[in-house]
């Protein structure tokens, strides 16, 4: 995962390592199940004088075989609002809108962060490589 940030000094931040996740399971005559992972947490800060930003979210893979999905859960009250869940794609989708000025990095604004992977039957079998960027920029 890529963190990336704006010049006017808002900070993001991810912990919890590398998701991986696979889709293994099927039930006879049945699409695979999906397979998801809350591991991972985004925090992110802001500037007293920022104008209101939003987290944008992309994938660095133009062609993914599969879907893979990611929602912002449990936002720190008060230091945003989640976009629901995004379909990851190679162009930059809201994922975090409305944050205020002033969010400290001794009290950041933090998120668990959903991922879902899903595949169809007739997709076949295979495997993808994300690279995925969250960019925090003004709204």
């Amino acid at each position: 995962m890529a963190i990336g940030m704006d010049a006017a000094g808002a900070d993001l931040a991810l912990s919890g390592g590398d998701v991986g996740l696979t889709i293994s399971t099927a039930a006879a005559g049945q699409q695979p199940d999906a397979v998801t992972d809350e591991s991972t947490q985004l925090d992110w800060t802001t500037l007293v004088s920022d104008p209101t930003k939003k987290i944008v979210v992309q994938t660095g893979l133009v062609s993914p075989l599969f879907t893979l999905s990611v929602q912002a859960l449990n936002i720190s009250s008060g230091d945003g609002t989640s976009a629901g869940e995004v379909t990851l794609g190679s162009s930059p989708t809201d994922f975090i809108v409305s944050i205020p000025a002033d969010i400290p990095p001794g009290d950041p604004g933090t998120c668990t962060l959903h991922y879902s992977a899903s595949a169809t039957a007739a997709e076949g079998s295979g495997s993808d490589v994300h690279t995925i960027t969250f960019t925090i920029v003004d709204q």
